[in-house]
């Protein structure tokens, strides 16, 4: 990533802070010879420096720091929190996950000054995610923290840096769940990133994005076969670099030949329509809105097939393999069940069938969907 960031990007970083748990006196030399004269500093964050910082909000027993969030995702989740010690020195900060990488310029980011916090908004909500909490916000989509802008615009960051802690203390350790609840707490403005900054590894729906994102923890550019066949080029082009200066080897190998069959049925058309009638269903302006919202949804997708299409004749090893083949096909295919889908079929069939009736079927197509969800 920081290879990525250097070649593609460096006239825009001034300095780079990197947050980790042991790296050798070799690696950080490797990394300051990536970084080819930027600023870099490095912020040791030890699992003992995160048990230190829960207790001292008086979490005294275990059950946070044996949390299943922390046996999948370790302390390091916390690093991402760092910035706020550091907006002194600092006018934007721009946190991002070790597994991402960068096809374009965050420059764009810097400049959302008249905001607290810029992230992506996920589909997940505060309750389940910080299961103990079930104050106002508990229905409240949480902001997903793969990258997440920080702005001196936030009052008192080092207050807020204690109160991601008190969070954690009293509602259970997740860094999306205490994130969002900073935020919806203090009525903070987050500038919504979107799908421009946080495409996927399912590189179909990430064509030209900035900032591509590995999907769990066997989805990585690096140990992930499929992810790999499509990413590989390009991502390895920068791990020889880090090689080349000294830095450590992968020797993991692939644990994974394909596991987001998810994110293949959420590019379906059908999908897709059907999740935009259900974000616009429940204001006036956003049901006036939707046919045309619908129309721009299609005319992009048919579009894409075709440039899909064209990419796969010069560049075949990019092509999808059948769903079938994934590992995770099977639980994928319950999001055919799902209410979007559902919707989003209904009207596919109503346009065929326009000039019989298709669109009068549709309104009862949806009553019957509807009564099923609420059942």
């Amino acid at each position: 990533m920081v290879a990525n960031i250097t070649e593609v990007m460096s006239g825009e970083v001034d300095v780079f802070y990197i947050v980790h748990d042991g790296f050798t006196q070799s690696e950080m030399e490797a990394f300051c010879r990536l970084c080819d004269g930027i600023k870099i500093k490095f912020i040791s964050f030890t699992k003992d420096d995160f048990i230190t910082k829960i207790q001292a909000f008086g979490d005294k027993n275990s059950a946070n720091l044996n949390s299943p969030f922390l046996s999948r995702w370790t302390h390091m989740a916390y690093g991402m929190f760092e910035p706020l010690l550091l907006l002194d020195e600092c006018e934007c900060i721009i946190y991002l996950d070790f597994d991402i990488m960068l096809l374009k310029g965050i420059g764009k980011l810097f400049k959302f000054k008249n905001y607290h916090f810029g992230a992506h908004r996920g589909k997940s909500l505060l309750n389940p995610t910080l299961k103990d909490y079930n104050g106002k916000f508990r229905s409240y989509r949480v902001y997903r923290s793969g990258i997440v802008a920080y702005y001196d615009t936030i009052p008192n960051p080092k207050e807020c840096y204690k109160q991601i802690y008190n969070y954690s203390t009293k509602y259970g350790v997740n860094d999306q769940g205490v994130l969002s609840l900073l935020i919806l707490n203090s009525n903070f403005k987050v500038k919504e990133l979107g799908y421009e900054y946080t495409g996927s590894t399912y590189w179909r729906k990430s064509i030209g994005y900035s900032i591509i994102h590995a999907w769990g923890r066997d989805g990585r550019f690096w140990n992930n076969e499929l992810v790999y066949q499509f990413w590989g080029e390009i991502w390895n082009s920068y791990y020889q670099k880090w090689l080349k200066y000294g830095g450590s080897e992968y020797k993991g190998g692939f644990i994974c030949k394909a596991n987001y069959a998810i994110e293949r049925i959420r590019y379906h058309l059908a999908y897709k329509l059907g999740y935009a009638m259900v974000q616009n269903y429940y204001s006036i302006f956003g049901k006036f809105k939707l046919p045309f919202i619908l129309l721009a949804i299609y005319l992009r997708h048919r579009c894409e097939q075709k440039e899909y299409f064209k990419i796969i004749q010069n560049k075949p090893h990019l092509k999808v393999p059948p769903i079938e083949h994934y590992e995770d096909y099977k639980s994928a295919l319950k999001e055919r069940q799902s209410i979007p889908y559902k919707l989003g079929l209904a009207l596919i069939n109503a346009s065929k069938t326009w000039h019989k009736g298709g669109f009068v079927k549709l309104y009862f197509d949806i009553k019957k969907i509807k009564n099923e969800y609420n059942q």
